[in-house]
């Protein structure tokens, strides 16, 4: 009797970081988007912002909805700019599902970054800073301990979600070389920028001083 022929496997490493191999357009969108509002809810459990493409930030009070705001913005600006940067190098063939799509499963590390907010003591010792930012050098040891160990913690993540972002993008428009890497390095700024004057702008029609204005 012939044996049916064996399912592909899906190795762990290409799920963590290729997962657009399996995933991509509408499926990719709609996973995606559950993720930055996951990400964004634990970030409001945390007080903690997605305030940047790169930027993360814990101890300012604000409403649910402006975290999941901030996330939002984020993946809009970045994909915006990165399908701008595939149209200007294949035209068309750069296919805008695609992209917004496994752009948005590209944030899926950030959901472990709120969750290490939480981190024992660091939560006071953020809301002390937003208080009063002078008073990081008065800071006791136990509490500078704690910022470093949280920020070693989440660079990781950090690092491993703008990886994830250029695979992305490299894969929907097809692009490799000198000119993926450089393209994405220059949206990747110009987004950042836009998105952080976007939320510091919202932040400041709230009547809210952002963290980082």
């Amino acid at each position: 009797m012939t044996q049916p022929p064996a399912l592909p496997q899906k190795p762990l490493r290409t799920w963590l970081f290729n997962p657009f191999y399996y995933v991509a357009g509408v499926k990719a969108l709609a996973i995606g988007l559950v993720i930055i509002v996951a990400a964004s809810l634990l970030g409001a459990v945390s007080n903690s912002h997605f305030d940047g493409i790169l930027d993360f930030h814990t101890g300012l009070n604000a409403p649910v909805w402006a975290f999941v705001v901030e996330g939002l913005i984020d993946w809009l600006c970045l994909s915006v700019f990165l399908y701008i940067a595939g149209l200007i190098l294949v035209g068309f063939r750069a296919r805008a599902i695609d992209l917004f799509g496994t752009q948005a499963l590209a944030r899926w590390p950030s959901i472990g970054m709120p969750i290490i907010a939480l981190f024992p003591g660091f939560q006071e010792t953020t809301k002390a800073i937003a208080a009063n930012p002078t008073a990081i050098s008065s800071l006791p040891p136990g509490q500078i301990a704690v910022l470093i160990v949280v920020t070693l913690m989440t660079l990781p993540f950090i690092v491993w979600m703008v990886a994830l972002m250029y695979r992305a993008y490299a894969v929907s428009c097809n692009i490799k070389g000198a000119k993926a890497i450089v393209s994405f390095i220059i949206a990747l700024i110009l987004s950042e920028i836009v998105s952080k004057a976007a939320i510091v702008i919202l932040f400041m029609q709230m009547g809210i001083i952002p963290l980082s204005a």
